[in-house]
């Protein structure tokens, strides 16, 4: 928060584990630029009806900016919700198949912000692999 605050009548919004969660998603499928109704659909589900999460969600966004973003979601969650919120980024941004180059420089920086391994990523990028692998059961 700035010295220009006051003038703004900004105050500072506190994220909770789950408006993390719902600001680290909105991070990851906004990074192309465009939200789509798939996109809104996965956001849904993870939102559960909680408006205020989003809302702080966007708040915090708009206020602080990508990376500050970032660094007040990872000091905001443990380590037990770190790792499934990257898991939850993984399938969000692999929910179309592809990774995009953006998808993949925020997921990297969360991993990165997160303190998570290269070992670490490879068992969950494999555990959402085959999660979303459904020639499986043919």
């Amino acid at each position: 928060m700035g010295i220009f605050d006051k003038l703004r009548g900004s105050s500072p919004v506190a994220l909770s584990p789950k408006s993390a969660l719902v600001l680290s998603a909105l991070t990851v499928i906004a990074s192309d630029g465009v939200i789509d109704q798939a996109e809104l659909a996965d956001l849904d589900k993870i939102v559960r009806g909680d408006r205020k999460s989003v809302e702080t969600a966007i708040q915090v966004l708009k206020a602080h900016g990508l990376e500050e973003s970032m660094d007040l979601v990872a000091a905001c969650l443990d380590e037990k919700q770190k790792l499934a919120t990257m898991a939850i980024l993984l399938d969000l941004s692999m929910a179309d198949g592809v990774l995009a180059p953006n998808e993949q420089k925020i997921l990297q920086m969360y991993m990165e912000k997160f303190g998570l391994t290269e070992a670490t990523m490879k068992s969950i990028i494999e555990i959402i692999g085959m999660k979303n692998d459904f020639s499986i059961f043919q």
